[in-house]
């Protein structure tokens, strides 16, 4: 009787703790699909809030930010301005809806200071009557914004000023009337890598449309600061066509020679041949900027020349790259420092023998020319030839 009693008393235990484990499964179960549940309507609502309205909802939007001032409006304003350039007109044609979003702007909520800028940049992307007409109601704003100590304020900020400039002359003649260069020029001293990308990319546009302010701009504290930037990871393209755009001047060209842009140049493009995946919308402003500086600046083709090393391996690296107009690029780049080098040499044309440059260059030189260019092409003129 006693194993009888102690055998049920064991099969009750079992029973009681298979009882148990169930019951923790199932419970485990619930709250798995709960959470999936709960996720699933999370992913729901973002792909909402990411679809851009239609016209109707955004004429209704357009109303509501004049009501009520909210963050979740200015979001889907500013995906709305940009999923469709129509939406700018109607935006713009809605009466006190851009004096509610420049309210937004001007307030004290930095997120919705934020969300208006950002909004901005993309009504920024209208036609040049549309921009004069945004930057005469809010260019004063944003370049008020560019000089305080908001970095998430200034970036979009700078990056709409950007997009206001485009080739539109008169834009930019009533920001330079606004005082945009002195605040440009200042905020480039920022320590924050977005902001300084952002700011490069507005005076790229700004200077691109307004080329006699190349010069004047182009103070020697400037281009030190643009080719410190160039070490930073984040805005190298923008900080390269910046001083691509301000190399076309010749007295800018010297200028960005005495700053070292001939070595901060070759060491960030060493840096790049030397990563997995060149980042070719880096390297080919710099490409052109060390191309201009090797034709304009007397010394400087000998000085690339004498890198000799670096310039060997950058140089066959890019003529090598698997992207065409790189290797165009770099095609004339090196015709400009061989041609200037054998001109500037006290030597003659030996400088390419002496540096052994030839056999060593030669080679994928002529693999670059043979697939890019035909006998319709002008192609450039390189001295390997007349080397005797």
């Amino acid at each position: 009787m006693e194993k009888m009693e102690y055998s049920s008393n064991q099969n009750n235990v079992q029973f009681i703790r298979h009882k148990a484990r169930d019951s923790c499964h199932a419970l485990r179960l619930k709250k798995r699909t709960l959470a999936v549940d709960v996720r699933r309507q999370r992913l729901e609502e973002v792909v909402k809030k990411l679809k851009a309205p239609n016209g109707e909802e955004f004429t209704q939007l357009c109303c509501q930010l004049k009501k009520q001032k909210e963050l979740d409006v200015l979001k889907k304003l500013r995906l709305g301005l940009g999923s469709n350039v129509e939406n700018i007109s109607l935006f713009l044609n809605c009466q006190g809806t851009m004096y509610s979003l420049v309210g937004c702007l001007t307030g004290q909520d930095g997120i919705q200071q934020r969300e208006a800028a950002c909004a901005l940049v993309n009504l920024a992307l209208g036609n040049e009557k549309q921009c004069l007409d945004i930057c005469q109601q809010v260019g004063v704003y944003l370049i008020l914004h560019l000089g305080n100590s908001n970095a998430d304020v200034q970036d979009p900020c700078a990056w709409c000023i950007g997009n206001l400039c485009g080739d539109h002359k008169d834009v930019c003649l009533l920001l330079a009337s606004q005082g945009v260069e002195e605040a440009l020029l200042k905020a480039l001293n920022s320590h924050t890598p977005h902001v300084i990308q952002s700011v490069a990319y507005a005076l790229t546009h700004y200077l691109t449309t307004l080329n006699d302010r190349i010069r004047i701009l182009s103070e020697p504290q400037v281009v030190r600061r643009l080719i410190d930037a160039l070490s930073l990871t984040e805005g190298l393209p923008e900080v390269g066509w910046c001083l691509f755009v301000s190399s076309m001047e010749q007295e800018v060209c010297q200028l960005l020679v005495d700053q070292g842009i001939i070595g901060t140049g070759f060491n960030l493009l060493e840096k790049l041949v030397n990563e997995q995946n060149l980042n070719v919308l880096a390297a080919t402003p710099i490409v052109r900027v060390l191309m201009n500086c090797a034709a304009s600046v007397p010394g400087t083709a000998l000085q690339i020349c004498y890198r000799n090393e670096q310039f060997v391996q950058v140089t066959r690296a890019l003529l090598y790259s698997s992207t065409p107009h790189l290797q165009t690029e770099t095609v004339h780049f090196l015709a400009n420092v061989l041609n200037a080098a054998s001109a500037e040499s006290l030597t003659g044309q030996c400088v390419v023998e002496d540096l052994s440059l030839r056999p060593r260059l030669e080679p994928a030189l002529r693999r670059a020319l043979a697939a890019h260019f035909t006998l319709d092409q002008q192609d450039p003129h390189l001295n390997f030839t007349e080397v005797s």
